[in-house]
């Protein structure tokens, strides 16, 4: 029997203090900042107008670190939990975010953006885990998927910080948003003080009091000797054991068996912004429009993002996958459609037309690729290839991602 047995929790977690407290600490992002930054005359006119080949280094210098970083998140949260190594991402990205609003030229930016990346990798790794790992069972699937589009407060926050640097006169314009990026490594470093560590890792480190202590307070009020807690301990117990038989947990594990090998398929294939130039392509140039949009768009992304994280268990992963594949195949034939015959007429009324197809495309992206894919892949890991498994995913995929926003630029100054 699972984790439907007795247990000492109200039916609905917010009339629950433990419950309540699985969602406190799981509610605490620079990659939207450049979207905003690039309607900012200011940042621009400051960095010398950067397109093509150096607005594609800009936006990849957020991403290239993590290809590495990922990997020390798995050596520290292996180590050292999974608390030392937010800790230490969350400390890279406060010190990055201060170099990045302070910059005297292109090159201490681009540096500050790279060390909030790195931070960012190590954090991406340690993050899903614990969440997996201390969240109620009742909880887990929503709270798992909620992780990633918490992106969308971080870029709306960003759009809506953009917006008002377009008041704002000279370089304080773009510095001010940039300064802000402190909120949230601030706000995870206030949490970490309060917050548990995970009670696997604290299992595999034979801290089996303060596992129980930790499963007692945040899944059953307190009570150190209810069913969910024993039969979580010994179902932690167990796996750790089995998992320890053989040998020390390397990533060459991912090879050693038929299931292993499917499941680094599986993690690779899941994790394979320049909304500013795109909107300029179609005749759209105004700053405010730009910015209004952009934070329409955040807005949109957060709801859709948000609904399908809390309906997850009633849609299943996979129709809500293959919903969002052809949803976003279809609406991308129209934007690409649109895009083109403006191109080609230069009418207004085709520019405007790839507004509401950028949002669905959005959408359909939003309601599967945002909130599936870093739960799916913590999952359907065993403990001592979870921090492994999400190290490989958070590389490969920042990896992707510098690749894209490295050429994308290049290919929107050459169209």
């Amino acid at each position: 029997m699972g984790p439907r047995r007795t247990n000492n929790t109200a039916s609905r977690w917010q009339n629950d203090p433990a419950l309540r407290s699985n969602v406190k600490h799981w509610a605490v992002n620079d990659a939207g900042l450049l979207n905003g930054l690039q309607a900012i005359d200011a940042w621009s006119e400051f960095f010398d107008h950067p397109k093509g080949t150096r607005l594609g280094l800009y936006a990849a210098s957020l991403y290239l670190p993590s290809v590495i970083t990922a990997y020390i998140g798995d050596f520290l949260s292996d180590r050292y939990g999974r608390r030392i190594a937010l800790a230490v991402g969350a400390l890279l990205v406060l010190a990055g975010s201060f170099i990045n609003a302070l910059a005297i030229n292109s090159a201490m930016w681009v540096a500050g953006r790279a060390i909030i990346g790195g931070g960012g990798g190590i954090a991406k790794v340690a993050a899903p885990a614990l969440i997996q790992e201390i969240a109620h069972p009742r909880l887990r699937p929503m709270l798992a998927c909620c992780y990633y589009p918490f992106f969308y407060f971080g870029s709306l926050l960003s759009a809506l910080l953009c917006f008002a640097g377009l008041y704002v006169p000279g370089n304080w314009s773009w510095r001010m948003p940039s300064i802000f990026q402190i909120v949230g490594p601030l706000l995870l470093l206030a949490t970490l003080i309060v917050c548990p560590e995970s009670p696997r890792w604290l299992v595999s480190k034979n801290r089996m009091l303060e596992a129980s202590h930790v499963l007692a307070k945040y899944h059953a009020n307190g009570v150190l000797d209810d069913p969910l807690v024993q039969w979580e301990l010994a179902e932690i117990e167990a796996a750790l054991e089995k998992e320890s038989t053989s040998h020390q947990a390397s990533y060459l594990d991912f090879f050693r068996t038929v299931g292993n090998r499917r499941r680094l398929i599986v993690l690779l294939s899941l994790c394979i912004g320049y909304l500013a130039p795109v909107l300029r392509s179609v005749g759209i140039v105004s700053p405010v429009r730009i910015m209004l949009l952009t934070s329409g768009l955040a807005i949109w992304n957060l709801i859709l993002a948000f609904g399908a994280a809390f309906n997850v268990e009633r849609f299943g992963r996979r129709p809500l996958f293959l919903a969002s594949i052809v949803g976003m195949l279809i609406s991308y034939g129209f934007v690409m459609g649109f895009s083109a015959g403006f191109a080609s007429s230069k009418k207004a009324g085709l520019g405007t037309a790839v507004i509401p197809f950028l949002f669905l495309y959005y959408g359909f992206y939003d309601i599967a690729w945002t909130p599936l894919p870093v739960p799916y892949t913590a999952e359907i890991l065993p403990f001592m290839l979870r921090t492994k498994g999400l190290a490989l995913f958070t590389s490969f995929g920042t990896m992707a991602n510098a690749f894209n926003q490295f050429v994308n630029p290049i290919a929107l100054q050459a169209l």
